[in-house]
This record gives structure tokens, C-alpha cells and sequence, in this order.
């Protein structure tokens, strides 16, 4: 088993994406997008659970630009909506 695959495989152990509400939904994707880049995972080996409506990417799809991108608007509605969520995870 390769390095990448090892640390995908931990992910999915302590990150599962759990398809649920609103809320738990943008947590657990932004909670598994934060752990991959702390990981050092690479963009397309990444979760491509969260869809892009802007261009219809999967995120694990994109370059890394559009993915920071991505990742920060996808931070800032959490904040936005769950400020409770987003300041349990980036306290």
C-alpha cells in the first residue's frame, strides 16, 4: 500500500463523508477537505464529494487554484451559517 493510499484510508476512518443536512453535510466536507490538505493528499486523489454548481466539478476534479478556491467559499458559508461548526473545527 502506498504512502497516499495509507493516509486516504486513515481519512476515511477518522473523516467519513456522511450524507445528512445542510449543516452536517458543509462540516463534514469542509472538516474532510481541511484534513486532506493538512495530509498533503493530492487534489485528485482527494474526496470528490463536494460538487462545484459553478462549473460542476467535483472538487477532487479541479487544479489547485479553483480548489483553494473552492474550499475557502465552501469555509466562509459554514462561518456564515454555522459560526457554532466552523469554530469547533478551526479553533
Amino acid at each position: 500500500m502506498t504512502d497516499i493510499e495509507e493516509k486516504l484510508r486513515a481519512l476515511r476512518e477518522k473523516y467519513p463523508l456522511v450524507k445528512h443536512t445542510n449543516a452536517g453535510r458543509l462540516y463534514s466536507t469542509v472538516r474532510r477537505m481541511k484534513a486532506e490538505k493538512e495530509q498533503a493528499i493530492p487534489i485528485s486523489r482527494g474526496t470528490g464529494f463536494a460538487l462545484s454548481v459553478e462549473d460542476g466539478k467535483a472538487a477532487n476534479e479541479m487544479d489547485e487554484s479553483r480548489w483553494e478556491e473552492f474550499y475557502h467559499a465552501l469555509c466562509d458559508e459554514l462561518k456564515k451559517h454555522y459560526p457554532d461548526l466552523y469554530d469547533g473545527l478551526f479553533e
